[in-house]
Protein backbone atom coordinates (compact mmCIF):
# COMPACT_ATOMS: atom_id res chain seq x y z
CA UNK A 1 0.00 0.00 0.00
CA UNK A 2 2.89 2.50 0.93
CA UNK A 3 4.58 1.46 -2.16
CA UNK A 4 1.51 2.43 -4.21
CA UNK A 5 0.74 5.49 -2.87
CA UNK A 6 4.81 6.41 -3.05
CA UNK A 7 4.32 5.29 -7.20
CA UNK A 8 1.23 7.58 -7.76
CA UNK A 9 3.27 10.71 -5.52
CA UNK A 10 6.25 10.30 -8.04
CA UNK A 11 4.10 10.24 -10.74
CA UNK A 12 1.78 12.90 -9.98
CA UNK A 13 5.06 14.97 -9.42
CA UNK A 14 6.67 13.59 -13.05
CA UNK A 15 2.80 14.76 -14.75
CA UNK A 16 3.34 18.61 -12.94
CA UNK A 17 6.91 18.86 -14.70
CA UNK A 18 5.62 17.29 -17.98
CA UNK A 19 2.61 20.24 -18.17
CA UNK A 20 5.57 22.63 -17.48
CA UNK A 21 7.38 22.08 -19.80
CA UNK A 22 4.42 21.76 -23.00
CA UNK A 23 3.31 25.07 -21.26
CA UNK A 24 6.99 26.91 -21.48
CA UNK A 25 7.24 25.10 -25.14
CA UNK A 26 3.78 26.64 -26.12
CA UNK A 27 5.10 29.93 -24.79
CA UNK A 28 7.83 29.75 -27.00
CA UNK A 29 6.22 28.47 -30.27
CA UNK A 30 3.47 31.92 -29.47
CA UNK A 31 6.81 33.85 -29.55
CA UNK A 32 8.63 32.28 -31.90
CA UNK A 33 6.13 30.82 -34.64
CA UNK A 34 8.56 30.41 -37.34
CA UNK A 35 10.12 27.64 -35.02
CA UNK A 36 7.17 25.46 -35.52
CA UNK A 37 7.42 23.99 -32.61
CA UNK A 38 4.03 22.53 -32.59
CA UNK A 39 5.32 20.17 -35.49
CA UNK A 40 8.71 19.23 -33.66
CA UNK A 41 9.72 15.48 -32.07
CA UNK A 42 10.76 17.29 -29.05
CA UNK A 43 6.89 18.63 -28.41
CA UNK A 44 5.59 15.04 -29.65
CA UNK A 45 7.78 12.97 -26.93
CA UNK A 46 6.50 15.20 -24.33
CA UNK A 47 3.09 14.66 -25.27
CA UNK A 48 3.77 11.24 -25.45
CA UNK A 49 5.00 11.12 -22.13
CA UNK A 50 2.27 13.26 -20.60
CA UNK A 51 -0.21 10.65 -22.52
CA UNK A 52 1.32 7.93 -20.71
CA UNK A 53 1.93 9.51 -17.30
CA UNK A 54 -1.86 9.93 -17.23
CA UNK A 55 -2.60 6.97 -18.43
CA UNK A 56 -1.10 4.98 -16.45
CA UNK A 57 -2.16 7.09 -13.33
CA UNK A 58 -6.07 6.50 -14.52
CA UNK A 59 -5.27 2.91 -14.31
CA UNK A 60 -4.02 2.09 -11.34
CA UNK A 61 -7.57 4.82 -10.18
CA UNK A 62 -9.50 2.48 -11.54
CA UNK A 63 -10.19 -0.65 -9.51
CA UNK A 64 -11.00 1.66 -6.78
CA UNK A 65 -13.37 3.25 -8.70
CA UNK A 66 -15.15 -0.08 -9.43
CA UNK A 67 -15.07 -1.32 -6.41
CA UNK A 68 -16.72 1.78 -5.09
CA UNK A 69 -19.64 1.44 -7.69
CA UNK A 70 -20.36 -2.32 -6.97
CA UNK A 71 -20.30 -1.81 -2.74
CA UNK A 72 -23.57 -3.48 -1.38
CA UNK A 73 -24.70 -3.53 2.32
CA UNK A 74 -22.49 -6.49 2.89
CA UNK A 75 -19.75 -4.27 2.72
CA UNK A 76 -21.02 -2.07 5.43
CA UNK A 77 -18.02 -2.30 8.58
CA UNK A 78 -18.89 -3.46 11.56
CA UNK A 79 -17.00 -0.39 13.59
CA UNK A 80 -16.23 2.99 12.77
CA UNK A 81 -16.64 6.75 13.11
CA UNK A 82 -20.66 5.93 13.52
CA UNK A 83 -23.36 8.16 15.15
CA UNK A 84 -26.09 7.09 17.34
CA UNK A 85 -29.38 8.71 16.29
CA UNK A 86 -32.69 7.68 17.89
CA UNK A 87 -34.40 6.21 15.13
CA UNK A 88 -35.54 2.55 14.13
CA UNK A 89 -35.15 0.85 11.06
CA UNK A 90 -38.51 1.71 9.90
CA UNK A 91 -38.03 5.31 9.94
CA UNK A 92 -34.53 5.29 8.49
CA UNK A 93 -35.44 3.34 5.35
CA UNK A 94 -38.29 5.88 4.95
CA UNK A 95 -36.35 9.00 5.57
CA UNK A 96 -34.06 7.28 2.71
CA UNK A 97 -36.74 6.81 0.36
CA UNK A 98 -38.45 10.57 0.76
CA UNK A 99 -34.86 11.78 0.23
CA UNK A 100 -34.28 9.31 -3.31
CA UNK A 101 -31.28 7.22 -2.11
CA UNK A 102 -30.87 4.23 -3.81
CA UNK A 103 -30.86 1.42 -0.54
CA UNK A 104 -28.87 -1.52 -0.50
CA UNK A 105 -30.12 -4.12 2.66
CA UNK A 106 -28.99 -7.56 4.23
CA UNK A 107 -29.91 -9.24 7.38
CA UNK A 108 -27.43 -10.84 9.49
CA UNK A 109 -28.71 -12.29 12.48
CA UNK A 110 -30.29 -9.79 14.72
CA UNK A 111 -28.87 -7.09 13.06
CA UNK A 112 -29.46 -5.46 10.07
CA UNK A 113 -26.76 -3.11 7.24
CA UNK A 114 -27.76 -0.88 5.23
CA UNK A 115 -25.71 0.82 2.51
CA UNK A 116 -27.37 4.05 0.81
CA UNK A 117 -25.91 6.33 -1.80
CA UNK A 118 -26.77 9.33 -4.11
CA UNK A 119 -24.16 11.25 -6.83
CA UNK A 120 -23.05 8.07 -7.86
CA UNK A 121 -22.27 9.07 -11.29
CA UNK A 122 -20.36 11.77 -9.75
CA UNK A 123 -17.96 9.39 -8.68
CA UNK A 124 -17.00 8.74 -12.31
CA UNK A 125 -16.28 12.54 -13.18
CA UNK A 126 -12.49 12.53 -12.20
CA UNK A 127 -11.97 9.50 -14.18
CA UNK A 128 -14.34 10.19 -17.32
CA UNK A 129 -12.32 14.00 -17.48
CA UNK A 130 -9.04 11.84 -17.06
CA UNK A 131 -10.04 9.84 -19.87
CA UNK A 132 -11.01 13.05 -22.13
CA UNK A 133 -7.77 14.43 -21.55
CA UNK A 134 -5.98 11.55 -23.16
CA UNK A 135 -8.44 11.51 -26.08
CA UNK A 136 -7.63 15.24 -26.52
CA UNK A 137 -3.94 14.23 -25.76
CA UNK A 138 -4.27 11.91 -28.94
CA UNK A 139 -6.15 14.42 -31.24
CA UNK A 140 -3.12 17.11 -30.52
CA UNK A 141 -0.44 14.53 -31.09
CA UNK A 142 -2.21 13.71 -34.69
CA UNK A 143 -2.49 17.31 -34.84
CA UNK A 144 1.53 17.68 -35.34
CA UNK A 145 1.52 15.91 -38.34
CA UNK A 146 -0.90 18.47 -40.31
CA UNK A 147 0.15 19.12 -43.75
CA UNK A 148 -0.25 23.03 -44.70
CA UNK A 149 0.60 25.21 -47.03
CA UNK A 150 0.16 28.51 -48.82
CA UNK A 151 -1.72 29.92 -51.76
CA UNK A 152 -1.99 33.57 -53.30
CA UNK A 153 -3.76 35.03 -55.84
CA UNK A 154 -5.67 37.85 -57.78
CA UNK A 155 -9.32 37.56 -58.50
CA UNK A 156 -9.85 35.75 -61.92
CA UNK A 157 -6.86 33.48 -61.20
CA UNK A 158 -6.73 29.54 -60.43
CA UNK A 159 -3.62 29.29 -58.60
CA UNK A 160 -2.63 25.14 -58.02
CA UNK A 161 -2.67 23.49 -54.39
CA UNK A 162 0.36 23.94 -52.60
CA UNK A 163 2.90 21.17 -52.75
CA UNK A 164 2.48 20.14 -49.55
CA UNK A 165 -0.91 18.69 -50.38
CA UNK A 166 -0.87 18.14 -53.91
CA UNK A 167 0.34 14.28 -52.55
CA UNK A 168 -2.86 13.98 -50.76
CA UNK A 169 -5.69 15.67 -52.91
CA UNK A 170 -3.45 15.30 -56.78
CA UNK A 171 -1.33 17.85 -58.94
CA UNK A 172 -4.46 18.97 -60.42
CA UNK A 173 -6.20 20.33 -57.23
CA UNK A 174 -6.70 24.09 -57.97
CA UNK A 175 -8.44 27.17 -56.48
CA UNK A 176 -10.13 29.55 -58.61
CA UNK A 177 -10.43 32.70 -57.22
CA UNK A 178 -13.85 34.69 -58.02
CA UNK A 179 -13.74 37.57 -55.30
CA UNK A 180 -12.28 38.74 -52.29
CA UNK A 181 -13.78 41.54 -50.27
CA UNK A 182 -13.67 43.78 -47.06
CA UNK A 183 -16.63 43.22 -45.35
CA UNK A 184 -17.77 46.85 -43.18
CA UNK A 185 -20.27 46.81 -40.21
CA UNK A 186 -22.82 49.54 -39.53
CA UNK A 187 -20.17 52.03 -37.95
CA UNK A 188 -18.01 51.56 -41.46
CA UNK A 189 -15.13 49.84 -39.63
CA UNK A 190 -13.81 46.79 -40.85
CA UNK A 191 -15.55 43.89 -39.89
CA UNK A 192 -14.02 40.96 -42.34
CA UNK A 193 -12.31 39.81 -44.94
CA UNK A 194 -13.92 37.28 -47.75
CA UNK A 195 -12.42 35.57 -50.23
CA UNK A 196 -14.95 33.58 -52.92
CA UNK A 197 -13.67 31.00 -54.67
CA UNK A 198 -14.27 27.03 -56.36
CA UNK A 199 -12.35 24.21 -55.13
CA UNK A 200 -11.57 21.95 -57.67
CA UNK A 201 -10.22 18.62 -56.45
CA UNK A 202 -8.02 16.11 -59.19
CA UNK A 203 -9.68 18.63 -61.70
CA UNK A 204 -13.94 17.92 -60.43
CA UNK A 205 -15.25 21.10 -59.19
CA UNK A 206 -16.44 19.61 -55.13
CA UNK A 207 -17.20 22.96 -53.75
CA UNK A 208 -18.68 25.88 -56.28
CA UNK A 209 -18.96 29.39 -55.21
CA UNK A 210 -17.80 28.90 -51.77
CA UNK A 211 -16.30 31.32 -48.95
CA UNK A 212 -13.72 31.46 -46.20
CA UNK A 213 -13.51 34.35 -43.51
CA UNK A 214 -11.02 35.26 -41.08
CA UNK A 215 -12.11 32.96 -38.06
CA UNK A 216 -14.15 31.05 -40.16
CA UNK A 217 -12.44 28.40 -42.65
CA UNK A 218 -13.62 26.54 -45.25
CA UNK A 219 -14.08 22.93 -44.53
CA UNK A 220 -13.75 20.07 -47.22
CA UNK A 221 -13.41 16.94 -45.22
CA UNK A 222 -10.49 17.41 -43.50
CA UNK A 223 -9.02 20.10 -45.70
CA UNK A 224 -9.70 23.40 -44.11
CA UNK A 225 -9.02 26.58 -46.11
CA UNK A 226 -8.14 29.83 -44.22
CA UNK A 227 -8.40 33.15 -44.92
CA UNK A 228 -4.29 33.79 -43.84
CA UNK A 229 -3.54 37.26 -45.26
CA UNK A 230 -4.69 39.83 -48.16
CA UNK A 231 -2.69 42.24 -50.16
CA UNK A 232 -3.99 45.32 -52.29
CA UNK A 233 -1.99 47.04 -55.72
CA UNK A 234 -3.77 49.99 -56.83
CA UNK A 235 -2.38 50.26 -60.51
CA UNK A 236 -1.61 54.47 -61.09
CA UNK A 237 -0.68 55.61 -64.68
CA UNK A 238 1.45 58.80 -64.73
CA UNK A 239 1.71 61.18 -67.70
CA UNK A 240 3.30 64.20 -68.10
CA UNK A 241 6.33 64.35 -66.60
CA UNK A 242 9.60 65.46 -68.31
CA UNK A 243 11.52 61.93 -67.88
CA UNK A 244 9.80 59.66 -70.37
CA UNK A 245 10.72 57.03 -68.16
CA UNK A 246 8.52 57.91 -64.84
CA UNK A 247 5.87 58.02 -67.16
CA UNK A 248 4.33 54.26 -66.67
CA UNK A 249 2.24 52.40 -64.58
CA UNK A 250 2.80 51.94 -60.84
CA UNK A 251 1.64 49.61 -58.87
CA UNK A 252 1.26 50.96 -55.25
CA UNK A 253 0.85 48.86 -51.99
CA UNK A 254 -2.47 49.42 -49.69
CA UNK A 255 -1.72 52.65 -47.52
CA UNK A 256 2.00 52.41 -48.04
CA UNK A 257 3.73 55.99 -49.19
CA UNK A 258 5.19 55.38 -52.39
CA UNK A 259 7.66 58.34 -53.75
CA UNK A 260 6.58 59.75 -57.22
CA UNK A 261 8.57 62.19 -59.12
CA UNK A 262 8.90 64.17 -55.35
CA UNK A 263 5.64 63.72 -54.64
CA UNK A 264 4.49 61.78 -51.59
CA UNK A 265 1.27 59.20 -53.15
CA UNK A 266 -1.19 57.06 -50.90
CA UNK A 267 -3.65 54.81 -52.09
CA UNK A 268 -5.97 52.81 -49.56
CA UNK A 269 -9.18 51.68 -49.27
CA UNK A 270 -11.12 54.17 -47.15
CA UNK A 271 -14.84 53.00 -46.01
CA UNK A 272 -14.41 50.69 -48.97
CA UNK A 273 -13.91 52.98 -51.97
CA UNK A 274 -10.20 53.53 -53.21
CA UNK A 275 -9.00 56.74 -51.93
CA UNK A 276 -5.28 58.28 -53.23
CA UNK A 277 -3.84 61.03 -51.47
CA UNK A 278 -0.93 63.32 -52.92
CA UNK A 279 1.55 65.81 -50.71
CA UNK A 280 4.88 67.10 -50.55
CA UNK A 281 6.41 69.09 -48.33
CA UNK A 282 5.23 72.79 -48.84
CA UNK A 283 1.46 72.02 -49.86
CA UNK A 284 -0.91 70.66 -47.73
CA UNK A 285 -1.95 67.36 -48.50
CA UNK A 286 -5.09 67.04 -50.98
CA UNK A 287 -6.65 63.72 -52.38
CA UNK A 288 -10.32 61.80 -53.31
CA UNK A 289 -12.02 59.13 -53.70
CA UNK A 290 -11.36 57.79 -57.41
CA UNK A 291 -12.94 55.59 -59.88
CA UNK A 292 -11.37 53.95 -62.99
CA UNK A 293 -10.57 56.96 -65.37
CA UNK A 294 -10.06 59.68 -62.63
CA UNK A 295 -7.58 61.57 -63.39
CA UNK A 296 -5.77 63.85 -60.39
CA UNK A 297 -3.17 66.41 -60.97
CA UNK A 298 0.42 64.88 -59.78
CA UNK A 299 2.35 68.77 -59.54
CA UNK A 300 2.23 72.19 -61.01
CA UNK A 301 4.04 71.48 -63.82
CA UNK A 302 0.92 69.40 -65.56
CA UNK A 303 2.03 66.10 -64.63
CA UNK A 304 -1.23 64.31 -64.35
CA UNK A 305 -2.10 60.34 -62.26
CA UNK A 306 -5.00 58.51 -63.82
CA UNK A 307 -6.44 55.40 -61.90
CA UNK A 308 -6.66 52.01 -63.49
CA UNK A 309 -7.61 49.94 -61.07
CA UNK A 310 -7.02 47.98 -57.69
CA UNK A 311 -5.13 44.37 -57.71
CA UNK A 312 -6.22 42.47 -55.15
CA UNK A 313 -4.44 39.36 -53.76
CA UNK A 314 -5.69 37.02 -51.50
CA UNK A 315 -3.49 34.67 -49.53
CA UNK A 316 -5.59 31.03 -48.38
CA UNK A 317 -3.79 29.04 -45.96
CA UNK A 318 -4.05 25.26 -46.68
CA UNK A 319 -4.60 22.75 -44.32
CA UNK A 320 -5.19 18.76 -43.47
CA UNK A 321 -6.09 18.69 -40.03
CA UNK A 322 -6.20 14.85 -38.83
CA UNK A 323 -7.00 15.41 -35.59
CA UNK A 324 -9.71 17.66 -35.12
CA UNK A 325 -12.76 15.42 -34.10
CA UNK A 326 -10.88 13.23 -31.99
CA UNK A 327 -10.10 16.58 -30.06
CA UNK A 328 -14.08 17.92 -30.20
CA UNK A 329 -14.88 14.25 -29.01
CA UNK A 330 -12.52 14.92 -26.14
CA UNK A 331 -13.63 18.38 -25.62
CA UNK A 332 -17.57 16.51 -25.53
CA UNK A 333 -16.40 14.14 -23.10
CA UNK A 334 -14.38 16.93 -20.47
CA UNK A 335 -18.34 18.58 -20.90
CA UNK A 336 -20.07 15.55 -19.63
CA UNK A 337 -17.49 15.26 -16.95
CA UNK A 338 -17.83 18.83 -15.90
CA UNK A 339 -21.29 18.63 -15.81
CA UNK A 340 -21.44 15.37 -13.74
CA UNK A 341 -18.97 17.56 -11.35
CA UNK A 342 -21.62 19.62 -10.65
CA UNK A 343 -24.98 17.41 -10.91
CA UNK A 344 -24.61 16.74 -7.25
CA UNK A 345 -21.55 15.09 -5.35
CA UNK A 346 -21.39 11.17 -3.72
CA UNK A 347 -23.17 10.79 -0.64
CA UNK A 348 -23.05 7.84 1.26
CA UNK A 349 -24.64 6.52 4.47
CA UNK A 350 -23.59 3.13 6.08
CA UNK A 351 -26.33 2.23 8.68
CA UNK A 352 -26.67 -0.34 11.29
CA UNK A 353 -29.60 -1.25 13.06
CA UNK A 354 -31.16 -4.38 15.31
CA UNK A 355 -29.01 -4.53 18.18
CA UNK A 356 -31.29 -1.89 19.96
CA UNK A 357 -34.75 -1.53 17.93
CA UNK A 358 -35.06 2.74 19.13
CA UNK A 359 -31.85 3.23 17.83
CA UNK A 360 -29.88 3.33 14.27
CA UNK A 361 -25.82 3.78 13.94
CA UNK A 362 -25.29 5.74 10.76
CA UNK A 363 -21.92 6.73 9.14
CA UNK A 364 -21.70 9.37 6.99
CA UNK A 365 -19.23 9.29 3.86
CA UNK A 366 -18.20 11.59 1.26
CA UNK A 367 -14.98 12.73 -0.11
CA UNK A 368 -16.14 16.04 0.64
CA UNK A 369 -15.96 17.50 4.34
CA UNK A 370 -18.78 19.86 3.47
CA UNK A 371 -20.99 17.31 2.24
CA UNK A 372 -19.87 15.16 5.42
CA UNK A 373 -21.36 18.20 7.51
CA UNK A 374 -24.55 18.76 5.40
CA UNK A 375 -25.53 15.06 6.07
CA UNK A 376 -24.75 15.06 10.02
CA UNK A 377 -26.80 17.97 10.26
CA UNK A 378 -29.57 16.57 8.22
CA UNK A 379 -29.70 13.72 10.55
CA UNK A 380 -29.84 15.89 13.65
CA UNK A 381 -32.70 18.16 12.46
CA UNK A 382 -34.61 14.58 12.12
CA UNK A 383 -33.37 12.72 15.09
CA UNK A 384 -31.68 13.30 18.37
CA UNK A 385 -28.21 11.74 18.55
CA UNK A 386 -27.55 9.97 21.35
CA UNK A 387 -24.20 9.16 21.70
CA UNK A 388 -21.10 8.72 19.25
CA UNK A 389 -19.21 5.48 19.40
CA UNK A 390 -15.45 4.74 17.69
Amino acid sequence: MLEEVSMLKFLSSLRVILIAAIAVMSVLATIYPEADAFNSWSFRILVIAFFLNLSLCTIKLLPGLWKQMHRTAADVPETGNYQVYAADEAAVLAWLQENHYKISRQEQGVQTKILAHKGRAGLAAPHLLHISLLIILIGALISTFNTQGYLMGQVGQIRPFPEELQKAYGSNSTVEILDFQTAYDEKQEVDNWITRFNLYVDGQLVAPNVETKVNTPYRYGKLMIYQNSYDYRYLLEVDGLENEEDNTTYGLPDNQPSQIAGQTVVAATVNGKPYVQISDHENPPRGQYVEPGDVLALNDSGATITYLDTTVYTVLELKIRQGTYVVFAGFLLATLASFLFFSGRYRELRILTGTNQAESKIWCYSKSTMVIEELQEALSEQWTQQQEVQ
